[in-house]
C-alpha cells in the first residue's frame, strides 16, 4: 500500500514538473515573439525616420507664397515619404484657383519636390462694384480688395456665367495685346451691348461686335493717324462691318465746342 502511494506521489510530481516545463517553454516562445515583434516595430520606425520629409522644395510659384502652397499641400517635415499620397496632395493643391497643374516627386532620402504651374492673369473683371483677376479661361483667380492701379484690361459687367461673352471678351483682349500701341495705353475697358462687344481705350469708344478682332483693329490702326492729323473730334468708331471703319464725329455746337 505504501509503495502504491509513493508511486502515485512520484507520478503526480512528475506530471507537475512536466506541466511546469511546458509552461516555461511556451512562456519563452511567447517572450521571444514579443521581443522579435518589438524589434521589428522599432526597426521599421527607425527605417521610416531615415526616409521622412526633411526638405520641401517648391518651384513655379510667382503669385502664390510658399506658405500658401505648403498649407494647401498639407505636407509637413517629419512625414514619412512612403506614406505620402500624391493623388490627394495634387487634388488638394488644385483647390487653389491659381494652380492649374502640379508635378510631385519624391527625392530620397528626405526631400519632396512640388512644382506648380500657375494660371496666368489675363484681365480684370469688374462686376457689381467688385474687381476680380481672371485667367485666359475666364476663371476667377482672386478678388482685389481696396483701390488698385489698373494693370490689365478691364472686362466690365459681363457675368462669368455668360461663357460666350467672357470667352469673346478674352479673345478681344488677346487681339489687342498682339497689336502694338493698344495694350500699353492707360485704360482699356471692354463691355457688352446687344450688338456685341465694345471697347473704350483711353476714353475712345469703339464698337467691335463679334469675331475677327485682329483684322478689325488693323483697319483702325491704319486709319487712326489720319483722323488724328485732321484733328477730328471722334464720338465713336464702328468696326462691326466687313472691310470698313465708320468714324462718327462729334457734333459741333455753339462756341465751336463738340458734343
Amino acid at each position: 500500500m505504501r509503495s502504491k502511494k509513493k508511486n502515485k506521489k512520484r507520478k503526480s510530481a512528475y506530471r507537475r514538473g512536466e506541466k511546469l516545463a511546458i509552461f516555461f517553454k511556451r512562456g519563452t516562445v511567447f517572450l521571444l515573439f514579443v521581443i522579435l515583434a518589438t524589434a521589428i516595430v522599432l526597426g521599421l520606425k527607425m527605417f521610416a525616420q531615415q526616409f521622412s520629409v526633411k526638405e520641401i522644395v517648391i518651384s513655379g510659384n510667382y503669385h502664390l507664397d510658399k506658405k500658401d502652397i505648403l498649407s494647401a499641400a498639407k505636407v509637413e517635415k517629419g512625414d514619412s515619404l512612403f506614406g505620402l499620397d500624391f493623388k490627394d496632395i495634387g487634388e488638394s493643391l488644385k483647390q487653389n484657383a491659381w494652380i492649374k497643374n502640379v508635378a510631385l516627386r519624391k527625392q530620397f532620402p528626405g526631400t519632396i519636390v512640388i512644382k506648380v504651374e500657375e494660371a496666368v492673369p489675363e484681365a480684370l473683371l469688374s462686376l457689381k462694384k467688385r474687381l476680380y483677376i481672371i485667367d485666359e479661361d475666364g476663371r476667377i483667380l482672386e478678388r482685389i480688395k481696396g483701390e488698385t492701379t489698373q494693370f490689365l484690361p478691364v472686362i466690365k459687367d459681363i457675368d462669368p456665367e455668360n461663357r460666350k461673352g467672357i470667352a469673346e471678351a478674352l479673345k478681344l483682349v488677346k487681339a489687342l495685346s498682339e497689336k502694338d500701341g493698344f495694350i500699353d495705353r492707360g485704360d482699356i475697358e471692354i463691355g457688352l451691348e446687344s450688338y456685341g462687344l465694345t471697347v473704350s481705350i483711353d476714353g475712345e469708344f469703339i464698337k467691335v461686335g463679334y469675331g475677327k478682332y485682329a483684322e478689325k483693329f488693323q483697319r483702325w490702326i491704319e486709319l487712326e493717324p489720319e483722323i488724328r492729323k485732321r484733328g477730328v473730334p471722334v464720338k465713336y468708331v464702328d468696326l462691326r462691318f466687313k472691310g470698313s471703319v465708320i468714324v462718327k464725329p462729334m457734333k459741333k455746337i455753339k462756341g465751336n465746342k463738340a458734343s
